[in-house]
């Protein structure tokens, strides 16, 4: 296996008074690029108090951002690895994002908010959360293929149950920490680990390159082309 480390990451949350709708698609929120060394309990997660006639919520997120410019061959797998931090009540999920600048080339801004794609998920539902180890969260066919593909690979870590499932918490606080790249060395950084198929690296009849083991007998590790492909 290979590894990136990410470049850039940090946590925005909005705190608010209101519907649960205006705080979780809100524009913007309260940002931090440059998060403690120690890392924030509020990594991703969701709260909601009920006062006289009105509601309070929290959403809070986490975004990274790794340069996979030097990535061109079709990937295997990969594995987001983030270092949990005091609490884990709330379950995860990774989802594609735009924060950074698209490119990485800029701060985390408050409005990076909800520079997020609900609609393409990284990876599936993590249920459980470690606060003492990192926490591996396996990257699907979309995100291989982003990593590949793209020079800027940008993820979001959000709450599953009600920020992604898109469910109005009711009198709850669920969280779970995390730490970020700001962590001193590299012993808790957030990175991924991924492993560039070997062989032939392309889809055929609709299959993909990691379940075709031979070609017409062939092993993929000894195949380049197919057909001049």
């Amino acid at each position: 296996m290979a590894t990136v480390y990410a470049g850039n990451s940090g946590y925005i949350y909005k705190y608010a008074g209101g519907t649960w709708s205006s705080i979780r698609d809100a524009t913007s929120g309260n940002a931090s690029d440059n998060p403690p060394t120690s890392g924030y309990s509020w990594g991703a997660g969701v709260f909601h108090t009920a006062g006289r006639g009105s509601n309070t919520y929290r959403v809070a997120r986490s975004y990274f951002y790794f340069d996979t410019s030097g990535i061109t061959g079709t990937l295997s797998e990969a594995t987001l690895k983030i270092f949990g931090k005091s609490v884990s009540s709330a379950d995860i999920i990774v989802i594609k994002s735009d924060a950074f600048g698209g490119d990485g080339g800029t701060a985390l801004a408050s409005t990076d908010f909800n520079n997020i794609d609900f609609s393409t998920a990284y990876s599936a539902e993590l249920t459980t959360w470690s606060t003492s180890g990192y926490n591996d969260l396996v990257l699907n066919a979309a995100a291989l293929s982003d990593i590949k593909n793209n020079d800027a690979f940008i993820v979001c870590t959000t709450e599953y149950d009600h920020d992604y499932s898109d469910s109005a918490p009711s009198s709850e606080t669920i969280q779970s920490g995390m730490k970020y790249d700001t962590t001193s060395g590299t012993s808790q950084d957030p990175y991924i680990d991924y492993t560039v198929a070997a062989g032939y690296g392309n889809t055929v009849s609709g299959v993909a390159p990691a379940n075709i083991s031979k070609v017409c007998g062939v092993a993929t590790a000894s195949i380049e082309n197919v057909m001049g492909v």
